[in-house]
This record gives structure tokens, sequence and C-alpha cells, in this order.
């Protein structure tokens, strides 16, 4: 009766449901990890595994012995470095200006940020745009268009809303001014919220693929995502057209292509227990208004 009632109760069924779909979402990578550690004879593409099929880590060599991956690799963390930096930098005192009530005109600022999330110029008018700035086939390209997220401003500006009014004027007293009071007060307390954004931000500018191929056009520039979309390319045109020269150590494209997947995702696994417990805060940003 008692392991009747359990599972009768609402949240056994949330929790179950969750379960199943942590297992769905993992499923995927899992495979990606046994297929990169496996031994290439044993494998093929598509098969079902539980296990490691032999233990090979060829695939993971001869990736790290590519230079054009290494080269990748130093561009897409030099992009995301770049890019966060400037992200927060821009976001965070875009959404603290407009989170003070005594700003002249604040109300229609906050309407002119709102309507560039409704209204998009396009990519062509961007492209244009990016083009007559000088900023085609440089690193520039790729940061500073996305520089600022109208999502991310208004979040960081509920959040800096919910510190209390009498901090800062408890420093003002003090003699504090504006720079001081946004250092030393409300960076400090909204650290859960500029962690949680800053995880957003790392993620899109390590997984960013699209302004890449619009943007550059030289091979010093190429990140990540390019690397792994030409190695898949050219691993699928030699399979058809029967010429695997390019796959030696008997190791097959499969292992070569989710050891290099694996390697590209490594990153951003590494970094997101250090910031868990900021993230967990963080979630809830501008939930709660008071």
């Amino acid at each position: 009766m008692d392991l009747l009632r359990i599972s009768l109760q609402p949240n056994f069924f949330i929790g179950a449901l969750l379960t199943l779909f942590a297992l769905f979402t993992f499923l995927p990578f899992y495979y990606v990890i046994l297929a990169s550690v496996s031994d290439p004879k044993l494998i093929t593409e598509g098969e079902l595994m539980l296990y490691p099929k032999g233990f090979n880590l060829s695939a993971y060599a001869m990736i790290l012995e590519n230079q054009k991956f290494l080269h990748s690799f130093m561009v897409t963390i030099t992009r995301t470095t770049l890019g966060l930096a400037i992200n927060l930098i821009l976001q965070l005192t875009l959404a603290y200006g407009l989170s003070r009530s005594y700003l002249p005109g604040r109300k229609f600022f906050m309407l002119y940020i709102i309507l560039t999330m409704m209204f998009n110029g396009g990519i062509v008018p961007t492209f244009l745009i990016v083009k007559a700035t000088g900023l085609m086939d440089t690193i520039w390209a790729l940061v500073i268009p996305a520089a600022i997220s109208t999502w991310n401003v208004i979040l960081l500006r509920s959040f800096f809303e919910n510190v209390p009014d009498s901090l800062e004027e408890s420093a003002r007293i003090d003699g504090a001014n504006d720079l001081y009071i946004f250092w030393k007060i409300y960076l400090p307390l909204s650290l859960p919220a500029i962690m949680t954004i800053g995880l957003f931000i790392a993620v899109h500018h390590w997984n960013a693929f699209m302004d890449a191929v619009i943007y550059t056009n030289s091979e010093s520039l190429q990140v990540m995502q390019l690397f792994l979309r030409d190695m898949v390319i050219h691993m699928e045109m030699s399979a058809l057209m029967g010429d695997m020269s390019s796959v030696k150590n008997d190791v097959s494209s499969l292992s070569l292509r989710t050891a290099s997947i694996f390697l590209a995702s490594l990153p951003i696994i590494l970094a997101y227990p250090f910031i868990q417990r900021f993230f967990i805060k963080g979630v809830m940003i501008g939930a709660v208004k008071g």
C-alpha cells in the first residue's frame, strides 16, 4: 500500500518523467563517448552499444596531432573569451543604467530596446553593415554584431531592480559615486545572474556556426564548428568516392568524428561544474519582482 501511495503522488510521476527525459538526452552523448574510445574495427555506425568494444585512443591521438584542429580550437577559445568579456561589459552596464528609476528617458530607451526583439534587419542588412564597417574576415566580425542581447539585458535589469535601494542610498551618503556603487555593491550581489548569463554567452560563442560562415573566409579564422563541418563533408565524400586514404592507422571515420565532437564539447562540460552553484540561483533571474 505504501508503494502504491508513493506511485500515485504527482511528484513521483514528475520525477520519473524528468529522469526518462534526462536519460534520452544523455544517450546520444554516451554513444559518442563509446564510439570514440572503441576499437574502430569492432564498431559500425548506428550500432547500439552499452559498453566500449575494445579500447582504442588512436582517434584522439590523430585529432590532437591535427594542426587544423588545434588552430580552430584556439580560434574558438579566443572568440569565446573576447565575446564573453565584451558581451558582459556592455550588457551589464546597459542593464544597470536602465534599472535606475532616475535615469532620464528610461522608458523611451527601454521601449527602443524591446522593439529590437520584435523587428530584426535580417541577414543581408547585417552583412552589409559588417562589410561597410570593415569587420569582414576579422575576429571582431564574430564578436561585435552579437555584443548586445536584448533578452539578457532585460533579465539583468530585473535582477538589478530587486537589489534594495537602501544599499545605494547608504553608499551615496558615504560619498560613493555610480561607478563605485555598480562595482562594489551591484556586481557582487548579482554574481549568480552574471555567471548564468555568462554561461549562456559562452555556450553561444562556442557553438556559433552561421556567422563564421557568412563573415569569414580565411582559414586562419576557422572556428571549431567549421572544422567539424569540413571534416564530416570530407569523410563523406571520401567514402562515396571509395577513397579512404585520408583515414590512416586503421581509424574509422566514425571514430574520428565522435572523438572530435567530444573534444569540442569538453571545455564547456568542464566549466559547468565550477559555476553550477551560481547557475541554480541564476535560473530564477527576474522571476520575482518586489
